[in-house]
């Protein structure tokens, strides 16, 4: 079996100029909730206080970069706020660009061993990893670290 490499390792982080307008965002909202006088001061303390958490929670994921797509030799680590996922590369087939609603949705395609071990239908399952980078770009990037190197099996 072959060593690790470091330089091997592919990290896909989001923009952080798209991250930084959504933090803002948040920050903009919870100061809206806290002026808002309409449904009363507790309704509208709650909501600055949740909006400004969300906004505190975003501003430590953009700079302790919790939510990433890492690609390494054992395989697809995807981590974002509610979600964290680990495929293995000899799990993946393909990985493919999809329609959803009109816009454009990356794919992968598991084996069949896989889907059945992880009890999925036969079908592809989204992979929410761009980050806000073009999609064909990262297609590109995540499709050229498929490993697809013969590894024996490991018993379960």
């Amino acid at each position: 079996m072959r060593k690790p490499n470091p330089a091997d390792v592919q990290i896909i982080k989001p923009i952080w100029w798209r991250q930084l307008c959504l933090t803002l965002f948040y920050l903009v909202v919870a100061a809206f909730f806290a002026v808002l006088n309409r449904f009363g001061p507790i309704v509208s303390w709650a909501g600055a206080l949740f909006m400004g958490v969300v906004s505190l929670l975003s501003l430590l994921d953009q700079l302790f970069e919790w939510s990433r797509l890492r690609i390494d030799h054992r395989g697809y680590s995807l981590r974002g706020w509610f979600r964290k996922e680990w495929i293995e590369h000899h799990e993946i087939k393909d990985f493919k660009v999809d329609e959803f609603a009109g816009k454009k949705l990356l794919v992968v395609e598991l084996t069949e061993r896989a889907q059945k071990s992880r009890n999925l239908p036969d079908q592809w399952i989204p992979f929410p990893c761009c980050f806000g980078h073009p999609v064909e770009q990262v297609h590109k990037i995540i499709r050229s670290k498929i490993d697809l190197t013969p590894r024996p099996r490991q018993p379960k």
